[in-house]
């Protein structure tokens, strides 16, 4: 119960950005009724009264939820699928939303940057801390600075989620691969690794390839999240009644994660099929060919929005190193003096660069 302007401050606090709007919206569309009636100063206690019961009822509100939630939670998930991101994970829900037995399905996603920033064993708090600050570090000043806010308990209790999985729960992992999920794929493994019971991938890259590429036109889909949800569909129902990894096959991606994870490089890029950790300016030289090439099309001195390069480099360069990664490479390259910059690097849209005149 709200009784006072202090429990009001508290319940936006623990309010998140779509309660807000909710909330903003029955406020206007209260008030839009009180204005419309005929005889407003008759009514105008009423709407206060009315407009108060809202704030009342918040707590109630999410109470509610948080028991209808923990019901949901409370029965035993027949399968779990897993996808290394949110953008993937909305297109896989929107898929299996189509698939009865809902409810006894569950979906997480692993939500880190895993082409980039130090390794080690993760299940380790202090690689974890260690890591945790680095990617903290690079990625504050910019949009992407949730990871601020992301906190070390949120990633551990993604350790501690994986790791606690029931034995008789269907785990499917969905990955492409590209050098970030198939990192986050080797990491869910390893998380993984004392589990007994089946684990499923579903490699959405290698399904679009067989299921829906003529063979006469080669197309790599190098991210999950590009591919439409009908199209998942159709690589789950391919791959329902497929084996689950064999002990043989696990204990490769055991080894394979072991041999990443000690590598030096801040960097991992795809080659060959092959992950390869490299180092943190590999990919600079093509931000500044990006940037000469963009310079081409404008006035001699003309300033570029930051946003523009990290956009060309991020539709052409073949690798998933996301826009935050090349957004930090273009503000060390203007600390190098390789570019110009006018306005604030807060976030990419807030400031321009240019190539030294």
């Amino acid at each position: 119960m709200i009784d006072n302007v202090f429990d009001f401050d508290q319940e936006l606090y623990r309010m998140d950005e779509d309660e807000l709007r909710s909330l903003l919206r029955t406020l206007y569309l209260s008030a839009d009724m009180a204005v419309s009636d005929q005889s407003a100063e008759e009514h105008s206690v009423h709407f206060a009264t009315k407009i108060q019961s809202i704030f009342n009822t918040l707590d109630e509100n999410r109470n509610r939820e948080k028991a209808e939630q923990q019901a949901l939670k409370a029965q035993k998930p027949r399968e779990i699928h897993i996808a290394i991101g949110e953008s993937p994970l909305g297109s896989i829900k929107v898929a299996m939303g189509k698939v009865p037995g809902r409810s006894e399905r569950r979906f997480f996603s692993m939500n880190d940057y895993y082409a980039i920033g130090p390794l080690g064993d993760l299940t380790n708090k202090a690689d974890l801390h260690r890591r945790h600050l680095w990617l903290l570090e690079k990625f504050y000043w910019n949009e992407h600075g949730r990871y601020a806010v992301q906190g070390m308990d949120e990633l551990i209790q993604l350790n501690n989620m994986l790791s606690s999985i029931d034995e008789d729960t269907r785990i499917i992992i969905w990955y492409a691969n590209n050098a970030h999920e198939r990192t986050g794929l080797l990491y869910a493994m390893h998380l993984l690794r004392k589990r007994l019971g089946p684990i499923y991938l579903i490699d959405t890259g290698a399904l679009y390839r067989e299921l829906f590429n003529p063979s006469e036109v080669q197309y790599d889909v190098p991210r999950t999240g590009e591919i439409f949800s009908e199209k998942l569909l159709a690589m789950w129902q391919h791959r329902v009644n497929a084996e689950p990894l064999s002990v043989e096959e696990r204990k490769h991606i055991e080894q394979e994660w072991g041999n990443l994870a000690v590598q030096p490089g801040l960097l991992r890029l795809m080659k060959d099929g092959q992950i390869q950790s490299v180092p943190e300016d590999a990919i600079d030289e093509y931000i500044m060919q990006k940037a000469r090439e963009v310079t081409l099309t404008r006035q001699h001195g003309e300033f570029i929005k930051s946003a523009r390069v990290v956009g060309e480099v991020l539709g052409h360069l073949e690798q998933a190193v996301g826009d935050a990664f090349i957004e930090y490479r273009v503000r060390q390259l203007i600390l190098q003096g390789q570019l110009e910059m006018e306005g604030k690097p807060h976030a990419m849209r807030l400031y321009s660069v240019r190539l030294p005149q």
